[in-house]
């Protein structure tokens, strides 16, 4: 998206007492805006000045200086969402719609009637406070927002209106086909950048820093979004997609802050992490470790042949994948060990198919990821359940998941998503599901396993 949007579940904790403060620059204070000769001013001038004196503090804060001016917008409620569903329509590629819809029901993470694009408007638009339009540089703010949330969605917002003053965000996070992990690793760098920036303005007047605050503190956040009933109906991987960016790109941050303060950030900047799994291992950030991209995945023998969308899901997405599977810490494990993937969906009519092919570091860790895939190709398929958009949790143990793996060969035959087989050989593995089909309301699954194991030796024979 172009856009960055401040959450309201984002909140600062106070942190121990640091066994230091360093200086911090004085608190901000929203003064009253001083009446002009003639007649009073207007909400939008209140608002203009309001945004200056923010955005003059949090270039202090954060050490960014101010180039220019931000227009400013009070805007009420209905307003802001109206606007905001018809920028995300307008934004978000119709591949890229098509793609996850079909990745994520293929894999028995969304049910069979799931709408991407309605779940993203709803998640957004459940929480927002505000946002910064870099393409208009302008922030708008919520009309009935005020103390501490107003205060808070202005300094978070102002830093990314300083990000795009000095980085140019909007050429840096438009999605293109096999982007999307380096895009999402660009998005946990400006709101981890964001969220510190905040957080050291609103721990400012207890002299502390956000750097002394854990990166746990999110995670309140994060179980209230899963847990919204108003929002159970919209797959957990969606829900916990909303956080990560904020939590893991919090964590990237203050390990480059803690390392070389504000200046370590903008050395990131100005050389981007290229995979969420540099933000999520700093040190291979720092060392440099590129990703190893695998071939394409060619198209099942006999169709469907029309690729619809490419991409790389990357380590972040795969743990949050696996989170659907198993405990959120083997989750980690599982995915962590990545060193590249890409990922197909090819669609003729009715028809599709999907298939992943990706590369760990050793042969180990393939193992363990490839496995973690297996669990999932164990687990039932949701529309039988009564489901509250996902998966249920440990429905399969990993001894099972091991079991049926034992031979690096796994395939399961599914109702309505086809064949889901699993076939690893060294350091990459080929997963692929489907094909089904997308005929009338009830997809039905199509092919063989015998069939879907053959299109997996023929994905990892691929150079």
């Amino acid at each position: 998206m172009k856009r960055w949007v401040a959450l309201a579940l984002l909140a600062a904790a106070c942190a121990p007492e640091p066994a230091a403060a360093p200086p911090q620059p004085a608190p901000w204070v929203a003064r009253p805006v001083e009446e002009r000769k003639g007649s009073p001013p207007s909400a939008e001038q209140n608002a203009l000045d309001e945004i200056d004196r923010a955005l003059k503090y949090m270039a202090e804060v954060r050490e960014l200086p101010v180039k220019d001016q931000v227009a400013g917008t009070v805007i009420a409620r209905e307003a802001l969402l109206a606007r905001l569903r018809s920028e995300v329509e307008d934004d978000l590629d119709p591949s890229l719609v098509l793609g996850n819809t079909e990745f994520l029901f293929a894999l028995n993470l969304a049910p069979a009637r799931f709408d991407f694009l309605g779940s993203v408007l709803e998640l957004f638009t459940s929480e927002i406070a505000g946002f910064y339009d870099p393409g208009e540089k302008r922030m708008y703010l919520l009309a009935d927002l005020d103390g501490e949330a107003r205060r808070a969605t202005l300094w978070h917002e102002l830093v990314h209106a300083l990000q795009d003053q000095h980085y140019d965000l909007r050429p840096l996070v438009k999605w293109k086909p096999d982007e999307g992990d380096r895009v999402s690793a660009l998005q946990c760098l400006s709101e981890g950048d964001a969220t510190s920036a905040m957080m050291d303005a609103i721990l400012s007047p207890q002299g502390k820093r956000a750097i002394d605050v854990p990166g746990s503190l999110l995670k309140p956040g994060s179980a209230a979004l899963e847990s919204s009933p108003k929002l159970a109906h919209i797959p957990g991987i969606l829900r916990r997609s909303v956080i990560a960016p904020y939590a893991d790109g919090l964590d990237f941050t203050h390990h480059l802050r803690r390392l070389k303060g504000w200046a370590g950030v903008d050395s990131a900047w100005r050389s981007p992490p290229l995979s969420t799994e540099q933000v999520l291992h700093p040190e291979k950030y720092i060392a440099g470790e590129r990703p190893e991209p695998p071939p394409l995945p060619p198209p099942p023998a006999g169709g469907p042949s029309e690729l619809v969308y490419r991409d790389v899901v990357g380590e972040q997405a795969l743990r949050l994948i696996f989170e659907d599977w198993m405990p959120a810490s083997t989750a980690a494990e599982s995915a962590s060990g990545w060193s590249g993937d890409r990922v197909a969906v090819y669609k003729d009519g009715d028809s599709r198919a999907v298939a992943i092919r990706l590369r760990y570091d050793d042969e180990a860790m393939s193992l363990r990821a490839a496995t973690a895939f297996v669990r999932g190709g164990l687990t039932p398929e949701i529309d039988d359940q009564p489901t509250d958009g996902r998966p249920a949790l440990l429905a399969v143990t990993a001894d099972a998941a091991q079991q049926a793996f034992k031979t690096g060969r796994f395939c399961q035959l599914r109702a309505r998503r086809g064949p889901q087989a699993v076939v690893r050989r060294g350091r990459d593995f080929a997963v692929v599901a489907g094909t089904f089909s997308r005929a009338g309301s009830n997809p039905q699954g199509e092919r063989t396993c015998d069939q879907a194991l053959k299109w997996a030796d023929q994905i990892l024979s691929a150079r």
